[in-house]
C-alpha cells in the first residue's frame, strides 16, 4: 500500500509541475515596461487645474507589457493610463467609472494588476488579471485635469 500513495503522489506532484511549466511558457511573453523618459511635474495653471505629462516610455506594437492601471478616479480620468509616451482615454462600451470617482465593477481599486499592449500606435487594449479588457485610444500631448483624491 505505501508504493500506491507514493505513485499517486508522483502523479500528482507531475501534473502540477506541468501545470506550472505551461503557465510559464503562456505568460513568458509579457514584459516589464520600458523605463520612464519623462520627469515633468504637474503645472498649476492657479484654477483649481493641473497639467500634467506623460512621463512613460516607449513599447513595441503586439507586446504585452505587465501594467498597473490607476482606476481610483475611474478609468476616465484624464491620467489613469501613462503608457508609451502618452496618456489614453477609454473607448467602447462600458462604463468609464460608477459616477463616484471610483472604477468600474470588476477592477481594483486603487489600482488594477494587468496588462497593456499596442493593437497599433493609436489604439491599446488593457487585460485585468480578473479578465476584464477595455480598449484605449492614444491622447495627443498633456492632460488638464483637478487633481484625484
Amino acid at each position: 500500500m505505501p508504493t500506491r500513495v507514493l505513485v499517486v503522489a508522483v502523479a500528482a506532484l507531475t501534473i502540477v509541475l506541468a501545470a506550472a511549466i505551461i503557465d510559464e511558457i503562456v505568460s513568458s511573453g509579457v514584459r516589464s515596461l520600458p523605463p520612464s523618459v519623462g520627469a515633468a511635474e504637474p503645472q498649476d495653471l492657479g484654477n483649481g487645474q493641473f497639467r500634467y505629462f506623460p512621463r512613460s516610455g516607449h513599447a513595441s506594437v503586439g507586446v504585452p507589457y505587465r501594467f498597473q492601471l490607476y482606476t481610483h478616479c475611474g478609468l476616465d480620468w484624464p491620467v489613469a493610463m501613462d503608457f508609451d509616451g502618452s496618456f489614453w482615454n477609454p473607448i467602447g462600451a462600458g462604463p468609464a467609472s460608477d459616477h463616484s470617482g471610483n472604477p468600474p465593477a470588476g477592477y481594483g481599486n486603487p489600482y488594477d494588476q494587468g496588462t497593456v499592449r499596442l493593437i497599433s500606435p493609436t489604439l491599446a487594449q488593457y487585460r485585468s488579471r480578473t479578465g476584464l479588457v477595455s480598449q484605449w485610444r492614444r491622447h495627443a500631448g498633456p492632460q488638464t485635469s483637478s487633481p484625484c483624491s
